[in-house]
């Protein structure tokens, strides 16, 4: 039971309760590596079966400071607070209330469990529903009064101007009570699809009663498709003993939409009053109401609009000082250690990368260069990555060899990395006294010699398995020779596998830069030009884009 979580525990649960759509109106998110799938594939963790969801539509995934959701390149969009998010992969952090649209679902993100917070509406729909009616702007009456339409510009611009939600409920909740005669109102966000709600702000007549404030089920579910709901004398019998105990003759329901998604309702009546004096609504506020909910609808889309760019912002900043954190342990870019001379480069494909290169001297003869790539990406591969590079370059300084050092790596990264983590790894020692390369290849795969003619050999040794995947893992090193005017080229698999923009294969997926394209870029490349430069730009003129799809590392050796 919730009461029995542990802190840690809590933060990791969370759930979406559906406010809209088929099915369970609620579901569980525990916390489990890889995140949680949302789509109609029966793979997926959540399996949303409708023609609007795709596959693999969305993923839902928890760290440390909260959950994150992501789109996986749906063909209609998930939109979170009626913000459609890139459809890159990037993750977005989710906070308390958040509306997730899937067509047709809507869904509240929250971590507090089903009846913490909120008040129930009262359950009237059966003796009220045939006394609601549905109020469009093509049956609200006649113009508006200049005084109305002045009030609804007035409250628009007070509705832009507002910093946050409250404050713009307040200035919404002071128009609708004018411009409406009714006394009471409400601003109320709904918490699933059974009438829970919270009010945000509120004010009340005094003749009111000092009971708590209650809220007719029966409007709310009227105007949860989208349209304002009335109930007064004039379509509704006043003894209907909901009505009776409420207290209520005229009452009106105002959704506030985000796209599609009801974001909140701004809920009017006439509690308190009785007789002539609940009759007092002011003519046409039927239609004021219409216009103050679109008005309304689209300064709550604003203001969603900026938060959600703020996250991203947030996100990016981030990111940025992760980066360039992991740009201060790489070696410099060029640079000659001993007799021997490279360039290396890594780009991260998004913010933080997963891969790394080391250039460590030996002694005043033997050089070792590692590059490595951590499964995954972002934050998580980036962490793992800085541990394994930190953690080699000790290992290799204190014994020297190769297949030493990678297992010692292994061993240190196995009872520590998260499930489903590993690193391949190509780690070779140079040797200017003997003129040989004595190097392992863990699941790495694409090392290779570079002939002073611009053909390629790829240094095909005994391949072991990548670090992180086996404790009992055994690496053996294979020593080949270093010939006069040659060079190692070693690169991860972020160049390989770039897709290109507008090559596709037999089986119509878009076409990778591939070996073949390595070979072929080595091959134009004059004398003295920047061999690793140059093959990243191969990679992204192949791209059509500066943004690579996943982290790319280059590294080439020449003595």
């Amino acid at each position: 039971m919730v009461g029995c979580m542990s802190g840690q525990e809590r933060s990791r649960t969370a759930w979406l309760v559906a406010l809209c759509g088929p099915g369970e109106k609620e579901i569980e998110l525990r916390a489990k590596e890889g995140g949680i799938s949302i789509g109609r594939h029966e793979q997926c963790e959540i399996r949303l079966a409708a023609e609007t969801v795709s596959r693999f539509h969305a993923r839902l995934r928890w760290e440390v400071g909260g959950w994150r959701i992501a789109d996986l390149k749906s063909r209609w969009g998930t939109f979170l607070n009626g913000c459609r998010l890139d459809a890159g992969g990037a993750e977005m952090p989710l906070r308390e209330g958040d509306l997730i649209r899937i067509t047709p679902w809507t869904f509240s993100f929250t971590s507090k469990a089903r009846g913490l917070g909120g008040v129930e509406s009262v359950d009237d729909v059966r003796q009220m529903q045939t006394m609601v009616r549905s109020v469009g702007s093509e049956s609200s009456g006649g113009a508006m009064a200049d005084d109305l339409l002045a009030l609804l510009l007035e409250s628009a611009a007070g509705m832009h101007a507002a910093a946050d939600e409250p404050e713009m409920a307040e200035v919404m909740l002071e128009a609708a009570i004018r411009g409406t005669g009714l006394p009471n109102g409400a601003v109320l966000r709904p918490l699933d699809a059974e009438g829970r709600v919270e009010v945000v702000a509120s004010r009340r007549s005094t003749r009111g009663g000092k009971e708590g404030a209650a809220y007719s089920r029966a409007l709310l579910a009227a105007a949860s498709g989208g349209v304002v709901a009335e109930l007064s004398p004039m379509n509704a019998p006043v003894t209907s003993e909901s009505i009776v105990q409420m207290r209520i003759e005229t009452a009106i329901c105002v959704p506030l939409m985000l796209g599609s998604a009801v974001a909140a309702y701004l809920y009017l009546d006439s509690r308190g009053e009785r007789g002539m004096a609940a009759l007092k609504m002011r003519g046409n506020a039927s239609a004021f109401c219409v216009g103050l909910g679109r008005i309304a609808g689209l300064a709550l889309a604003n203001l969603k609009r900026v938060d959600i760019e703020r996250r991203q912002a947030m996100i990016e900043a981030e990111l940025a000082a992760g980066a360039e954190a992991q740009r201060w342990i790489l070696p410099r870019r060029e640079d000659r250690v001993g007799r021997f001379e490279y360039v290396g480069e890594s780009r991260p494909g998004r913010g933080m990368g997963g891969d790394f290169f080391d250039v460590i001297q030996l002694d005043e003869n033997r050089v070792a260069v590692a590059v490595g790539d951590v499964s995954g990406k972002g934050v998580a591969a980036s962490v793992l990555m800085t541990a394994a590079q930190g953690f080699l370059h000790a290992a290799l300084k204190e014994d020297g060899r190769a297949e030493k050092a990678v297992g010692n790596l292994n061993r240190f990264v196995m009872p520590r990395r998260p499930v489903g983590k590993f690193i391949t790894m190509w780690v070779g020692v140079f040797d200017a006294g003997t003129m040989t390369l004595r190097y392992v290849d863990a699941g790495h795969g694409y090392g290779m010699m570079v002939g002073a003619d611009g053909k390629t050999r790829v240094l095909s040794g005994e391949e072991g398995m990548p670090v992180g995947v086996s404790e009992d893992a055994i690496y053996v090193a294979e020593t080949v020779a270093l010939a006069k005017g040659a060079g190692v080229l070693v690169i991860s698999d972020g160049i390989v596998e770039q897709p290109g923009l507008g090559a596709e294969g037999a089986a119509g997926e878009r076409r990778c830069f591939g070996m073949v394209g390595v070979r072929e870029c080595l091959a134009r490349i004059c004398e003295g030009e920047d061999e690793v430069g140059r093959l990243f730009e191969a990679v992204k003129e192949h791209a059509g884009t500066g943004e690579l799809a996943d982290d790319a590392t280059v590294v080439m050796v020449r003595w």
